[in-house]
């Protein structure tokens, strides 16, 4: 019988598939970006899957994107138009980062003019990251247009009561998220997991129903046990986004094991916790624009106070900031970052933007075992 550790590594490495029509009998809804207000989708009756990107697969829309897209963004495409989501309910894109932005505006533009019956129906929803009264208010009105809009996909409205039951389920993904967080990557004694399966068990809640994720979390938990300490140097990793192990791996291959991170495929996923709350829908408004920041959507200096926050928490030896090109955003932090970190004794060291997909360039590589090695020689001190 495989171990729930097994079976989280098993859905999380299916990702890059064809998103099936159907889990937990219940219909999918494809979904990109993490601002998708994914509790909506449940309480309509879709289990929400995120759609990541497949690093190689640009050809179908090279043609469509110029010079200067995330390479994110350009695979997402590629991968949608190839009709890897046909079997999908819908689609929900939105406005989480300039590259979700882009991919939407691209795909919109060429189901109007040419278009391709794999790729199935999709909607936008935009939420924006500002502390103003007005952007609260506009913030109120789309979801409130969204919840109407997945209603209509679904057949049915939305009941209040439905909506609460998808956000207890959903805050209790995260509870766990959390927890895997606590008790297998920073507890007393050393990580159980390296970075790189904590990446698989925290993305594997993206691509099943929550009810049979939480079961594998809860499982894995109870195994906790049985699972071998991991050595190594302990990193916190802030940057961009990553929708594979690749960078985890190369990063961990020298001798670091990563205990944390500040993206929304990792443990950040579980800081958006929406509560119990009289106007439900404005908690799930916050929890979407104003909580866990994102680089595309937040001041530097929140950022940074989030890093700090988080890699503290996680006993982190050594931050590393990996960025992507041409997803500018996450750069912007580093110099804060970088100060807030030194008030805390921990370094933080950034690789030059690397390629999406990217294994880690010469000079990534370089740098990297010179930060690994120097931490190693000042913790044995």
């Amino acid at each position: 019988m495989m171990s729930a550790f097994d079976r989280l590594t098993a859905l999380y490495e299916a990702r890059t598939g064809p998103v099936p029509a159907a889990l937990d009998d219940r219909p999918t809804v494809a979904y990109v970006g993490a601002d998708v207000p994914v509790e909506v989708l449940s309480a309509c009756g879709f289990v929400p899957f995120r759609f990541p990107g497949r690093a190689g697969a640009h050809e179908a829309a090279a043609r469509y994107c110029g010079p200067g897209i995330d390479g994110a963004a350009v695979s997402l495409l590629a991968r949608l138009l190839e009709g890897e989501a046909a079997e999908a309910a819908g689609l929900v894109l939105s406005a989480d980062c300039e590259g979700t932005v882009r991919l939407f505006l691209y795909l919109r533009e060429i189901q109007r003019l040419e278009r391709r019956p794999g790729v199935p129906r999709f909607t936008f929803t935009d939420l924006v990251h500002l502390p103003q009264r007005t952007s609260a208010v506009y913030n109120r009105t789309r979801l409130d247009a969204f919840v109407t809009e997945m209603g209509e996909w679904a057949g049915r409205p939305v009941s209040d009561d439905g909506l609460r039951d998808a956000v207890a389920e959903h805050d209790r993904v995260r509870a766990l998220i959390r927890a895997v967080g606590t008790e297998l990557r920073t507890a007393p004694g050393g990580p159980r997991l390296t970075g790189a399966d904590a990446l698989a068990v925290i993305g594997a809640a993206f691509l099943t129903s929550p009810r049979i994720w939480c079961e594998l979390a809860g499982q894995l938990l109870d195994e906790a046990g049985k699972l071998p300490r991991r050595e190594g140097v302990r990193v916190f990793l802030t940057g961009c986004g990553h929708d594979s192990p690749r960078a985890y791996e190369v990063i961990e291959s020298l001798g670091a094991v990563i205990v944390g991170e500040d993206h929304d495929w990792g443990a950040l996923a579980g800081e958006r916790v929406v509560g119990r709350s009289s106007d439900l829908r404005a908690a799930l408004v916050r929890s979407r624009a104003r909580d866990a920041p994102a680089s595309a959507g937040h001041a530097a200096a929140t950022r940074a106070g989030q890093t700090v926050r988080m890699a503290v928490a996680c006993g982190a030896d050594l931050v590393i900031a990996w960025t992507r090109q041409n997803d500018d955003a996450p750069a912007w932090d580093v110099p804060m970052q970088r100060r807030a970190l030194e008030g805390k004794g921990i370094p933080l060291v950034a690789v030059p933007a690397q390629a999406y997909g990217a294994d880690g360039d010469d000079e990534a590589i370089r740098i990297l075992t010179e930060a690994l090695r120097g931490r190693v020689a000042e913790v044995s001190r």
